[in-house]
């Protein structure tokens, strides 16, 4: 699947896991990282701007301009999942009719922009993984920047069993969503990003609680969701039903 497979492995499976749990978790790092495009990063869209000037992949300071220009992307990606999620409850909108707002939002895409594969960029991280620098721009990007998350009364409000709750909900809309005939792209990256749009929006309405509020809780409980079989047994189901999804 690309560079998220390599980050994955360098930060702590379990945790990884909770945090593939959340909605914004996932849609950042997939918009982010490329991870559910197909082939080369560069088959991706550019959202219309010019290309980043391209970044030397041999030095460190080359792979972390990459690394923080995919974290600014991600933030960006993250408002406009909040967005496209509000429009979508309020309105709604089809998934594909969320593919065709997603496309005129123009989501940005830093491996496309430089016309970089993400094999490229993989090659090119595993030579500094050691690197404490790189490390802590590799957890920033995962969703665990070094103040944490910060928690919302929404967020302290949900126990391990209400996040199993939002969890199992989650996963039957995405089931819904796979079994659309008419999904409004071929493009793998819009249709996740729209998918998560969806399902938040109607995640958000049903428990009153926002993607942002859902991650850090999700956060906040990861010692007791980490042993949580049911809770893992959902995670499993949720990357596997956005793998049929996107169709990889």
């Amino acid at each position: 699947m690309g560079i998220v497979d390599d980050i994955t492995a360098k930060l702590d499976s379990k945790k990884v896991a909770l945090l593939l749990g959340g909605a914004a978790a996932v849609v950042g790092i997939a918009v982010a990282s490329g991870s559910f495009s197909k082939g080369s990063a560069a088959q991706g869209r550019t959202s219309g701007a010019s290309a980043s000037k391209p970044a030397d992949l041999d030095t460190k300071e080359g792979v972390l301009s990459i690394l923080q220009e995919m974290n600014s992307s991600q933030a960006a990606s993250r408002q406009q999942l909040k967005e496209l999620a509000s429009e979508a409850q309020s309105k709604s909108l089809s998934l594909s009719q969320a593919c065709a707002r997603y496309t005129q939002m123009g989501v940005s895409d830093p491996l496309a922009n430089r016309k970089l594969s993400m094999v490229d960029f993989n090659r090119a991280l595993s030579k500094h993984e050691d690197d404490a620098a790189v490390q802590e721009a590799i957890a920033t990007l995962m969703g665990s920047p070094p103040t944490g998350v910060a928690a919302t009364e929404a967020s302290q409000a949900l126990t391990v069993s209400k996040l199993v709750d939002i969890h199992n909900f989650m996963l039957a809309e995405f089931d819904k969503l796979a079994a659309c005939s008419d999904k409004g792209s071929r493009d793998a990256k819009t249709v996740a990003f729209a998918a998560q749009a969806v399902v938040a929006g109607k995640t958000e309405a049903k428990f009153k609680a926002a993607p942002e509020d859902i991650e850090a809780a999700v956060l906040a409980q990861q010692g007791a969701l980490a042993t949580n079989e049911e809770f893992s047994g959902i995670n499993l189901k949720l990357q596997q039903t956005m793998a049929k999804l996107v169709g990889s």
